[in-house]
């Protein structure tokens, strides 16, 4: 028997006024962020994105054990695609304009704080949180940032980002460090222009910026061959981000150029789109970066942050495509170790027609926003990926403010045709280890490792799974009430005991979200 505390409860406690002192992480406690195990502080876990936990009471001899103790009920069917983020018992839970603190033992609501907008809402999902030193950061669908009070839930303070009647809008999880809150602009879909900021954490000031659609004398500007397709180039901040603290970089996984099919109407590679951008943290300026799709025609984002890792004291980053590859690359010399393809590929190198370019795979397949994780000692690189394929159409590129700025469009072959697959690969090399495979089914889910010897995600079908990390082979399964899962898996302990919580809810609405299923956070543990 499990506990479901629903949206009553969730009003008995906003009546009774719940509350609780959180003054951290400090920036100590998030520099070991990727180590730790009592806590889950980022989309990512940590700085380096791992989503790795040493954590290991719960392992790949006693997993099927595992049952559920808690559902916390949202009472909101709005996308919802975060991870749980725990600190000090704490689970901290982003679902659209609702952030939420809950009981990371036992799903009892502490508060919750509903944004209300101020302006048209583009895309409305939030992808979690930056903490810090009391404060939750977010992003909203109408492109703001927000600071709350973790211990309360009250808005500290909320500043625009862009103007989102023009499309834009900040659906990725910042991340904070040093004082400094980083989040980018979403919306190339939609026709914007895009840029990355950094914002002071106590008083909201934008402390610099730097454009992902070079102009003028800006490096990369000659990528844009006809200049004035840089006022709609694209260019997303969707997920999150990751950090090299040692060195102070920001590594920013940037998406498509715009119109997403037109070609044409941008001659060029055009930079920074579907590259990984790496700055200088401190004052924004450009380090160096990796572009892995020049002059995209297909809308194959490079959508999920980067992981960062280490090979015999070389430092490498790993980043996953919605064109189904995985890039390494040596963060030494700066070069590309491995590209792998994840899935099908087939007629990329091939430019949208008028008359219809079949390609694998489609827009919605691939990596989505939940990139690869890293389980150290193991050398081993995890990652979720679809196998699905489309067809890509040209047509007119027309700009209306608000609308889709496609330039043509495509058509998605049946979704019962969709693999989702879980794959391992070296992190070295990036030769495949193992793939576990669900045919008929889109797996978007983030990758959690642990050092129980267990790799934990979820599918589109509501279920959260764990397999083998050396095998690849099924441990347990269980159905998250029919919820699809397109958030991730957090593992931590409360009171010296291991726990893991999922979210699932309305990943994709209109493409697998399933109606009027609410948002849902589910905790397990050994009993």
């Amino acid at each position: 028997m499990f506990m479901k505390i629903t949206s009553l409860a969730l009003l008995t406690a906003l009546m009774c006024g719940s509350a609780l002192a959180v003054q951290g992480p400090s920036q100590a406690e998030l520099n070991n962020a990727d180590m730790a195990t009592d806590s889950w502080l980022m989309f990512n876990k940590g700085y380096m994105g791992q989503r790795y936990s040493p954590l290991n009471q719960i392992n790949n001899s006693n997993v099927a054990n595992l049952k559920r103790v808690c559902t916390f009920d949202t009472g909101d069917d709005g996308s919802f695609q975060a991870t749980p983020q725990i600190y000090k018992g704490v689970a901290f839970i982003a679902q659209a304009n609702r952030s939420f603190a809950i009981d990371a033992s036992n799903c009892k609501l502490l508060w919750t704080n509903k944004y209300k907008p101020t302006g048209p809402e583009v895309l409305n999902t939030s992808r979690g949180f930056a903490i810090a030193d009391g404060v939750l950061y977010r992003g909203t669908g109408d492109a703001h940032l927000l600071a709350i009070d973790a211990g309360t839930g009250k808005t500290l303070w909320d500043k625009q980002v862009a103007d989102s009647a023009s499309g834009f809008f900040t659906s990725s999880a910042p991340i904070a460090w040093n004082g400094m809150v980083f989040i980018g602009e979403a919306g190339a879909d939609w026709g914007i222009k895009a840029r990355m900021y950094a914002y002071d954490a106590k008083t909201g000031e934008k402390m610099w910026t730097f454009d992902m659609i070079p102009t003028g004398n800006q490096a990369g500007a000659e990528t844009w061959e006809k200049a004035d397709s840089t006022s709609t180039g694209g260019g997303s901040m969707w997920t999150s981000y990751t950090m090299d603290v040692d060195k102070g970089l920001l590594y920013i996984s940037v998406g498509n150029p715009a119109p997403d099919f037109a070609y044409q109407y941008r001659p060029g590679a055009n930079l920074f789109t579907d590259s990984v951008v790496v700055l200088d943290a401190k004052t924004g300026k450009l380090d160096h970066y990796y572009q892995q799709i020049a002059n995209d025609s297909k809308d194959y984002d490079t959508a999920a942050a980067p992981v960062l890792y280490d090979i015999n004291g070389t430092k490498h980053i790993a980043v996953a495509n919605k064109a189904g590859y995985l890039f390494g690359y040596n963060e030494a010399d700066k070069t590309q170790t491995f590209k792998q393809a994840t899935i099908k590929v087939m007629n990329q190198e091939k430019n949208p027609t008028s008359e219809g370019l079949p390609i694998c795979p489609n827009y919605s397949a691939g990596t989505q926003w939940n990139g690869p994780a890293f389980k150290p000692g193991a050398n081993m690189i995890v990652l979720n990926t679809v196998d699905w394929c489309g067809t890509v159409k040209l047509g007119e590129v027309r700009l209306i403010k608000g609308q889709l700025f496609f330039g043509g469009a495509m058509a998605l072959n049946p979704v019962s045709e969709a693999i989702g697959t879980t794959v391992a690969y070296d992190g070295s090399t990036g030769r495949e280890l193992w793939r576990y495979a669900l045919p008929g089914t889109r797996v978007v889910a983030g990758v959690t490792t642990t050092g129980g010897n267990l790799v934990f995600s979820g599918d589109a079908a509501g279920n959260m799974y764990a397999l083998d990390s050396a095998t690849g082979k099924e441990l347990f399964k269980t159905n998250i009430d029919k919820a699809p899962i397109g958030g991730g898996v957090a593992t931590y302990t409360v009171g010296g005991k291991q726990y893991v919580a999922v979210a699932a809810g309305n990943s994709s609405k209109g493409l697998n979200g399933a109606k009027n299923v609410t948002g849902r956070v589910a905790i397990f543990t050994l009993q």
